[in-house]
C-alpha cells in the first residue's frame, strides 16, 4: 500500500469522526416535560387491544433472546433504528398474545419527540409484531402511530 492511498484512508476517516461529532453537537437536548406528555398524549391516542398482555420477566428475556438470534428478529430492529426509534429515552415494552402467548410478540416502542423516515410527517409510537415458531422468527410487521 503507497503512502499516499494510506493518508487519504486516514483522513477520510478522520473527517467522517468529525462529522460524527458536529451531527452530535446539533442534536437537541429532550425537554423531561415535554417527553412526559407526549408519551402521555400517544399512550391515550394509542389503546392495544386487549389480546396484548404485558410479558413477564421470563416471558422477555426469552423473547429478547429470540429476537437477536434471528436475522428477521434483527431486521426489525434495524427497521426501528433506521426510524429513530432505537434510543435510551424511548420506552419500550413487550407484550405477549393472550391466545398464542411467545409465539406471537408486540414490541412497542414510545419515544418523547416524534420520529420517523419522512419529514412530512413524523409519528410517536412504533409497534413490531413478531410470529415465531419454535426458536425462529418467521415474519414480523410493523405498525406506525400518529398522533395529530
Amino acid at each position: 500500500m503507497n503512502r499516499q492511498s494510506l493518508w487519504q484512508r486516514w483522513s477520510g476517516l478522520a473527517a467522517g469522526v468529525s462529522l460524527l461529532v458536529v451531527g452530535a453537537a446539533w442534536m437537541p437536548a429532550v425537554d423531561a416535560n415535554t417527553a412526559e406528555s407526549n408519551l402521555t398524549q400517544a399512550e391515550a391516542n394509542s389503546a392495544l387491544p386487549e389480546v396484548w398482555q404485558p410479558a413477564s420477566a421470563e416471558d422477555e428475556e426469552q423473547i429478547w433472546r429470540v429476537v437477536l438470534q434471528s436475522p428477521l428478529g434483527v431486521a426489525a430492529l434495524n427497521q426501528l433504528a433506521i426510524e429513530g426509534f432505537i434510543s435510551p429515552v424511548c420506552e419500550k415494552t413487550l407484550y405477549t398474545h393472550a391466545e398464542y402467548e411467545t409465539f406471537q410478540t408486540l414490541l412497542q416502542v414510545q419515544c418523547p419527540t416524534p420520529g420517523g423516515v419522512s419529514t412530512a410527517r413524523a409519528y410517536d409510537e412504533m409497534r413490531v409484531t413478531f410470529n415465531r415458531f419454535e426458536d425462529t422468527i418467521n415474519d414480523f410487521s410493523i405498525e406506525r402511530i400518529y398522533v395529530d
